[in-house]
C-alpha cells in the first residue's frame, strides 16, 4: 500500500506525462567505453538526479568524457546557450557521483560553468537543464523536490560517514546555482508549460565563455526585458566602464587585453534597468598576449656616439609603455611603436650630456604595471 500511494503521489506531480525524451531532440555524443558500467540497470533503480558542474566549457566536458583515461561520465551535458547532449544511455551506470550506490540509482547531468564564480550560469542554461530534468524525471515516476534532484556536493562520501561531495568532496553546483529558479523551471516544463522570460537579463556578447584572447577583443552586453539604465563591464570584480547607451561596448569599441596581465579573467556585466532591477552575467577567458621581449636596440654596448643618435627598441608583444634612462634618470616614455628615444624628434641629443661613459636603460611596462623586460647599455659620448 506505501509502494502503491507513492506512486500515486509521484504521478500527481509529473502528470501529464506527454513527451517522451526522444521529443526533446537531444544528440548522441558517445562517452568512451572505459568511462562507464556497461551492465544495463532496471528503470526502477533510478531515483535520483544528481547536479554538476563542468569547471570548464561544454566542449572540454564532452572531451574528457570521450578520454578513454578520464574513466568519469555524466548521462548528459548542457551549454550555456542551452545546448545538451547525451552521453551515457539512461540504462546504465555513468560514473559520476564518486559514489558507487548513487552512481547505480542516478542520472548525471554535467551544467558549463564554474562552481565558485558568481553568474556564470545563463537562463538559458537553467531553462535546458530543468527541461531536459523534468523529462526524465517523468519518465522514471520521480517527484519534482530536492530529495529527488540533489547537488554533486549532497552525496554522501562512501568512506567517511558524514562526509559530502563524494570520495573527492566535490561542492558542486555550489551557492551561486539558483536551485529556486531550476525547481521552478522543472515544475513548469513537467506541466507543459514553458516558464515566462525573465523580467530583465543580460547576456555577453563577442567574448565567448572559455576561450583565449589577446590584443583588442570585441565585449558587448545584450539586455532584455526591461529598459536599461545602464551596464557595468567589470573585470575580475572592478568596474572598468560604464556604457549608458546601446549598443553597450566596452569602450565604445572594444577591451584592450594587453593592459592586463596574462592568465584567467572574469568579465562581468552588471545592467541596471531604469526601475532599479538589476541583472548580472559572468564570462571566463584566458588572456594570452605574447610574452614582453625588447629584442633589439639601435646601439650597442661601449658605442662612441656623438651629436644626433637614433636609439630605437625593437619590442615583441604589447607593453603599456616603454621608458628610456640615462644614467638612472628617465628621458622619455613611449606608449606605442616606435618606441624611440626622443620621440617626435626622432633623435638622443648627446650634445647635451658631458662627454664620458654613460648608462642607457630602457625597460618595458606590462600591464601591471612593472617591467616586464630591460636592457642595459653602456656607451661613450664623445662630442668635439
Amino acid at each position: 500500500m506505501r509502494r502503491l500511494a507513492f506512486l500515486v503521489a509521484a504521478c500527481l506531480v509529473v502528470v501529464p506525462a506527454t513527451r517522451a525524451l526522444a521529443a526533446l531532440h537531444v544528440p548522441f555524443q558517445p562517452a568512451n567505453p572505459h568511462n562507464y558500467s556497461h551492465h544495463p540497470r532496471r528503470a526502477s533503480a533510478i531515483r535520483l538526479l544528481v547536479v554538476h558542474v563542468t569547471e570548464g566549457t561544454f566542449a572540454s566536458a564532452v572531451a574528457w568524457f570521450q578520454n578513454p583515461h578520464a574513466h568519469v561520465s555524466a548521462h548528459f551535458v548542457v551549454s550555456r546557450d542551452g545546448a545538451v547532449t547525451q552521453m551515457v544511455p539512461l540504462s546504465r551506470v555513468a560514473w559520476h557521483a564518486g559514489n558507487a550506490w548513487v552512481n547505480a540509482h542516478s542520472i548525471g547531468i554535467e551544467n558549463e560553468g564554474y562552481t565558485g564564480v558568481d553568474s556564470t550560469f545563463t537562463d538559458a542554461e537553467y531553462r535546458a537543464s530543468a527541461e531536459l530534468s523534468a523529462t526524465v524525471l517523468r519518465r522514471y515516476l520521480l517527484p519534482i523536490d530536492r530529495r529527488h534532484l540533489i547537488g554533486h556536493a549532497e552525496v554522501p562520501d562512501p568512506s567517511h560517514p558524514g562526509l559530502f561531495g563524494g570520495y573527492a568532496h566535490h561542492t558542486d553546483p555550489g551557492r551561486y546555482w539558483d536551485w529556486r529558479r531550476f525547481l521552478a523551471y522543472t515544475q513548469s516544463y513537467a506541466h507543459g508549460v514553458t516558464p515566462p522570460p525573465l523580467p530583465f537579463d543580460v547576456a555577453t556578447a563577442g567574448v565567448a565563455f572559455g576561450t583565449t584572447v589577446h590584443g583588442a577583443v570585441p565585449w558587448g552586453a545584450v539586455t532584455s526585458g526591461k529598459d536599461a539604465d545602464h551596464v557595468d563591464f567589470l573585470v575580475d570584480g572592478k568596474v572598468r566602464d560604464t556604457e549608458r547607451a546601446s549598443p553597450y561596448l566596452y569602450g565604445a569599441t572594444s577591451w584592450d587585453t594587453t593592459h592586463e596581465p596574462n592568465g584567467r579573467h572574469v568579465l562581468t556585466l552588471r545592467a541596471v534597468a531604469r526601475d532599479g532591477s538589476v541583472a548580472r552575467t559572468s564570462t571566463v577567458v584566458t588572456v594570452a598576449n605574447p610574452a614582453i621581449r625588447i629584442t633589439a636596440v639601435s646601439v650597442y654596448e661601449n658605442q662612441t656616439l656623438a651629436g644626433q643618435v637614433h636609439v630605437e627598441a625593437a619590442v615583441r608583444g604589447t607593453p603599456i609603455r616603454v621608458e628610456f634612462l640615462v644614467d638612472g634618470v628617465v628621458r622619455d616614455i613611449e606608449a606605442a611603436a616606435p618606441y624611440i628615444l626622443g620621440g617626435a624628434t626622432g633623435s638622443w641629443d648627446t650634445t647635451k650630456e658631458a662627454n664620458g661613459p654613460h648608462t642607457l636603460f630602457v625597460r618595458a611596462i606590462g600591464p601591471n604595471e612593472k617591467p616586464a623586460a630591460t636592457r642595459t647599455i653602456h656607451v661613450v659620448v664623445a662630442n668635439p
